[in-house]
């Protein structure tokens, strides 16, 4: 199967979601026989993006980054589609007309599909209006002219077709994995952790740091803490432009928290297991949210196939995934009180946290390993193939 790929994919900015990708192209390329030529934009970065690529130029200024996306990789995928003679083509949400004019053509032999992971809006402001009216339009052409789409979870696959009509037979789902050869918990356990987290009880989110992951009531909820030998690590950086850790910063100060609340700079994803062996325990405070319920983020496997217990708030995101194993505290919201009974409860029974981790090991091993996501991608596919051929006939 020869698949040609062209999300909008930026080395720069998207050093974080590049994991997805690479993974899926290494299982679908090295595991399940399959071709993959997949577009990203600019230069590469500390090898983050390990194997072939088709180089996409842009210009990293605000509004040219897209513009120029469009012009360079419209002509970038034309180039590609002629000589590469694809099976199928994935585009996403900011491609998705790449696909004109070649579906026109009768007889066409490649299946166009429209990968879009989560919504990019979220109602409120102009911005989101303007993304809630394209995203329209994209599903509105996607269910007329092209094969599909996938989505990233069950969740957000009702939405889609509850809202746009799509036959939930051209909705395939393929979410976020984990690489259990590199997150295992085995390889760290002899591993000493550094002076000042040892005889501590640590706690751990990494990742992109954002206000609407729960971090300033994470901070807020160790302030309410009362055993001092408990600290909490942040591993990451909020977007560029973001006054997120002046605010955290002050806010640590503010709360006396300095020697029990770190904020660390981002390691190369190759390094995050070794972090995540240092905790006890991961938080993941999110709010309820549409978006959070939509998405299936991959920190929380990565923190699942470390044996590592999460804290988090009660929403269909992490039931889908965790159900009611003990790898799982559930807290009914995600106030600072809340968090810090729950860090608290995890405290007490530190001795069992092991045990309870197992659990979170087997739920990924079954269903969240990147050779099941890129399995079900390609029976989507295959799918989507065969009941083409059966409208032909």
């Amino acid at each position: 199967m020869k698949i040609l790929w062209f999300p909008l994919l930026q080395f720069d900015i998207a050093k974080l979601h590049i994991t997805t990708w690479r993974e899926m192209c290494r299982e679908l390329e090295d595991n399940l026989g399959c071709t993959v030529r997949i577009a990203i934009a600019g230069k590469p970065i500390n090898n983050i993006f390990n194997r072939p690529h088709i180089s996409i130029f842009t210009i990293r200024k605000k509004f040219l980054r897209i513009s120029t996306f469009w012009i360079f990789g419209y002509i970038k995928f034309i180039y590609h589609y002629l000589r590469f003679r694809p099976g199928v083509v994935i585009l996403d949400i900011f491609s998705f007309w790449f696909s004109m004019p070649w579906f026109f053509f009768p007889g066409r032999k490649a299946l166009f599909i429209v990968d879009n992971r989560t919504p990019h809006y979220a109602g409120l402001g102009l911005r989101d209006k303007i993304m809630e009216f394209y995203t329209k339009l994209c599903f509105w052409y996607t269910r007329f002219f092209l094969g599909g789409m996938t989505v990233i979870s069950e969740f957000y696959k009702q939405e889609v077709c509850k809202n746009f009509k799509f036959k939930p037979s051209r909705v395939g789902i393929w979410s976020s994995g984990v690489d259990l050869d590199k997150f295992v918990c085995e390889k760290y356990r002899d591993l000493s952790r550094p002076d000042f987290l040892k005889d501590k009880f640590v706690i751990i989110q990494h990742g992109k740091m954002s206000e609407d992951r729960g971090i300033i009531e994470t901070v807020k909820a160790m302030a309410y803490v009362k055993a001092q030998d408990i600290c909490m690590v942040f591993l990451g950086e909020p977007a560029a432009g973001s006054k997120l850790k002046e605010r955290l910063l002050n806010l640590i100060e503010s709360l006396n928290l300095a020697k029990r609340v770190y904020m660390l700079p981002p390691v190369a994803h190759v390094e995050i297991p070794k972090y995540i062996s240092f905790a006890d325990c991961a938080v993941m405070a999110y709010p309820n949210i549409e978006y959070w319920n939509n998405n299936n983020p991959i920190k929380l496997l990565e923190y699942l196939a470390m044996g590592k217990l999460v804290i988090c708030t009660d929403m269909w995101t992490f039931r889908d995934v965790m159900s009611d194993k003990k790898c799982a505290y559930y807290i009914k919201d995600n106030s600072p009180k809340s968090i810090a009974g729950a860090i608290e409860y995890c405290y007490r029974n530190r001795a069992f946290l092991g045990q309870w981790g197992r659990d979170g090991i087997e739920v990924v091993s079954k269903r969240f390993t990147w050779r099941k996501q890129a399995e079900n991608l390609v029976n989507f596919i295959k799918h989507l193939q065969k009941d083409r051929i059966g409208e032909r006939l």
